[in-house]
């Protein structure tokens, strides 16, 4: 059997574009290492950013020499690691496109969680707050029309669950009862928690806390400043 490739993932403090892949991972049992920018570069984010390709994180690190960038193209080069991409052509190009649309949440969703304060982040909340019903529509429709549950594609996880789960769970943060008009996708959202692994993962990583006022996580017992340089 060929070994697993060595894999680092290399991102700042936020629950944001590496949620899906860390997920994809410890659900396969894929071993990886979670490296904050500082620890990789041994320097701030600011005088390290222009050494990263394209400028930005997150990164993957692939036997100590590789790196692939861009988050979606990180997943995608997971998929087939953590058997969560379909062997069939066709069903992995309609996995795409859920999986494509789910990230398209990623503005102003993310941000307004992890990073925004005080009327940025109300601004950004009631923006998204006031769009993101008509899209989850959007995404019930395509769970009702694509399988009987609980996942998109039936019984078995692809790559766009892990981020529809992390996009709506973000969503609910900001309005906890966002998704009860849709019982399909509360479905999704609870089978999900009992994936192999997944509920481990998701009771140990860093609580978030004092979203839009100051945003934290709870790091080892210790309220640390989400952001770049932490």
């Amino acid at each position: 059997m060929k070994s697993q490739p060595n894999l680092r993932l290399i991102y700042f403090r936020l629950r944001a574009l590496t949620e899906a892949a860390q997920m994809m991972m410890r659900f396969s049992n894929l071993k990886y290492s979670y490296e904050m920018s500082t620890e990789f570069f041994q320097k701030p984010w600011s005088e390290t950013k222009k050494e990263a390709p394209f400028n930005q994180l997150p990164l993957l690190v692939v036997d100590h020499k590789v790196h692939i960038w861009q988050s979606n193209s990180i997943i995608r080069y997971l998929a087939p690691l953590t058997d969560t991409m379909p062997k069939n052509s066709l069903m992995a190009a309609q996995v795409d496109a859920i999986f494509e649309t789910t990230h398209a949440l990623f503005f102003p969703l993310n941000p307004t969680v992890n990073v925004f304060v005080g009327e940025q982040h109300e601004t950004h909340k009631t923006q998204f707050l006031n769009s993101f019903p008509t899209t989850l529509k959007n995404f019930n429709r395509q769970l009702e029309k694509l399988s009987d549950g609980p996942f998109f594609f039936g019984k078995k996880p692809y790559y766009c669950d892990f981020s529809a789960y992390h996009h709506f769970s973000l969503a609910k943060i900001l309005d906890p009862n966002i998704l009860d008009p849709h019982p399909r996708i509360n479905e999704l959202m609870n089978e999900f928690e009992k994936l192999p692994n997944i509920q481990h993962y998701l009771e140990t990583r860093p609580e978030l806390i004092d979203v839009g006022i100051a945003p934290k996580m709870i790091v080892n017992g210790e309220k640390v400043k989400t952001g770049s340089d932490v």
